[in-house]
């Protein structure tokens, strides 16, 4: 002889549907728990993240006021450009020389077909 099974389980009496669910509920609660848990993990984790770079920013900002020092890409590409500026007019001084004025003036030449040409 064979024994067939229900596939839907135990039969549903009042017990058993209070006990599903208080434990859906449960299981409801615990989620939420978790997610809130979670969300506040993750919030302080971003939080500290963001309290750290401000400290680092400060700290090299502070440091290059107190050096005189630029800070950032901008002011920092500016001091070269003019510290460039500066080695630029040093190595042409000796051409702006009263020397060299009293030459007269810088000319030009370059090749043409018909031979070479100068340019004031």
């Amino acid at each position: 002889m064979t024994q067939t099974y229900s596939l839907q389980g135990r039969r549903s009496g009042v017990f058993s549907t209070v006990a599903r669910t208080a434990f859906l509920a449960i299981a409801a609660i615990g989620g939420i728990f978790m997610l809130l848990l979670s969300v506040s993990v993750a919030f302080f984790v971003v939080a500290g993240i963001a309290v750290i770079g401000f400290l680092i920013f400060a700290f090299f900002w502070a440091k290059a006021k107190i050096t005189g020092k630029p800070f950032g890409p901008k002011a920092m590409m500016g001091a070269q450009f003019e510290q460039m500026r500066k080695e630029m007019d040093v190595q042409m001084e000796p051409f702006a020389s009263p020397d060299a004025q009293e030459q007269g003036p810088i000319v030009e030449a370059h090749r043409t077909p018909d031979g070479w040409s100068v340019d004031d």
